[in-house]
């Protein structure tokens, strides 16, 4: 039977927003056995209190092995380590801590795409790279003092990746033994840059809050191409089977971009959507990809709902979820595509099955949500939430691991 918290937008117009102003909205029957949820202490019990919060600020899953890195408040990173992918992280008992001695706050953290290689960033351009084979702690040596506000690594090629501040884009090669800093310094845009992303082994694409998306390539010194938006672009996010670049701007604006054309794909700019938040593809990567989903888009907007588009449709949603109240902050599809989650500006989690669009796991979290904190692993079975608080939250599909 279909959700009555999700709407299938084939139905009238007329219906569409009589179902949006319905309150309250009717709630259903969520089984929690669906998933476990645990806390995981991340702080060693040894360690003195300091006068600042402890916190989780950011976590990520190796895309390899049952491994879970915490970047931790007071420059510390947590490494967890399991013997199966399928055991519950509760289970991992392999605790070890690194302490980078830094001076300003953590600003990122992530794996490679080969799981080899963790690189953890701090505000005051800082990196250090620890080699899960080695073990070895190493700092990166950046002469240019640029601060770094985030890494992305490149999903085409294991030791390069990128670092980014609010003006500049540093490209770095090299990472498995000593990082070497290309001589090219991307200051193209003259406004704050929003968002960047890798689209081949050689070329990325970033944005900025004036509207301006430039695409370039590592040994180029301008853009090979750029396109403009009245509003700035909040958010950028890339399908690697179209070969298309979903945008998110402030007016509300949804627009999808091929790199080898002047005009968008895809345009959709909707009144009721309010404005929006956030955006992800349909995990193109995901056995579950058919030719009916690989062009499924999902936006959390403001009014805490979640709209799908169709990018080969005429710019109407193909389906509402109908469930949060506030602003959604953060939304992720799991890799193998089964699940999609989202959670609101107030710490409301809702974790959805994409074959029936019915809640299978729903929980009030114990704080406020920031963007990015939903962390998939386990090959879409385990989901990591870091959090202002000294525990990594943790759910995991119970189902998924029985059949295993």
């Amino acid at each position: 039977m279909a959700s009555s918290n999700t709407q299938n937008c084939t139905e009238s117009e007329d219906n569409s927003k009589d179902d949006q102003k319905r309150s309250p909205i009717k709630k259903q029957k969520v089984d929690h056995d669906l998933f476990k949820q645990t806390e995981i202490p991340c702080f060693e019990e040894k360690e003195e209190r300091c006068s600042g919060t402890r916190s989780v600020y950011f976590s990520c899953f190796n895309p390899v092995w049952p491994i879970l890195a915490c970047g931790l408040s007071g420059g510390t990173t947590l490494i967890i380590e399991g013997e199966k992918k399928t055991d519950l992280v509760a289970t991992w008992e392999n605790k070890r801590w690194f302490n980078i001695n830094a001076t300003s706050a953590t600003t990122d953290l992530g794996w490679n795409m080969n799981g080899t290689l963790l690189l953890t960033a701090f505000l005051d351009g800082k990196l250090v790279l620890w080699n899960k084979d080695t073990e070895n702690l190493m700092e990166v040596n950046d002469t240019s003092g640029e601060q770094v506000w985030a890494i992305i690594w490149n999903p085409f090629l294991p030791y390069m990746f990128a670092t980014r501040n609010n003006n500049t884009v540093l490209v770095w090669d090299n990472a498995k033994d000593q990082p070497r800093l290309l001589e090219k310094k991307f200051a193209l845009h003259t406004s704050t840059i929003m968002d960047f992303v890798w689209i081949s082994v050689d070329q990325f694409v970033s944005c900025s809050d004036d509207g301006i998306i430039l695409l370039c390539h590592i040994e180029k010194d301008s853009p090979l191409k750029s396109f403009s938006h009245e509003e700035a672009i909040l958010t950028l996010s890339w399908n690697n089977i179209s070969n298309l670049l979903g945008c998110l701007s402030r007016d509300g604006t949804l627009t999808v971009l091929s790199m080898t054309k002047n005009e968008p794909d895809f345009v959709s700019k909707n009144e009721r959507m309010k404005r929006p938040t956030c955006i992800a593809w349909y995990p193109t990567h995901s056995s579950q990809i058919t030719e009916s989903n690989s062009t499924l888009i999902a936006c959390g907007m403001e009014n805490g709902s979640v709209v799908f588009w169709d990018i080969r449709g005429k710019g109407d949603p193909v389906r509402y979820l109908l469930e949060q109240t506030n602003s959604i902050w953060d939304v992720s599809f799991s890799p193998d595509g089964r699940f999609l989650t989202s959670i609101d500006l107030q710490g409301e989690l809702v974790i959805w099955s994409t074959e029936t669009w019915e809640i299978i796991f729903k929980s009030k979290l114990s704080f406020r949500a920031s963007k990015g904190i939903l962390q998939w692993g386990g090959d879409g079975h385990k989901l990591a939430i870091a959090n202002s608080s000294e525990q990594i939250h943790i759910l995991e599909a119970v189902e998924a691991r029985e059949k295993h």
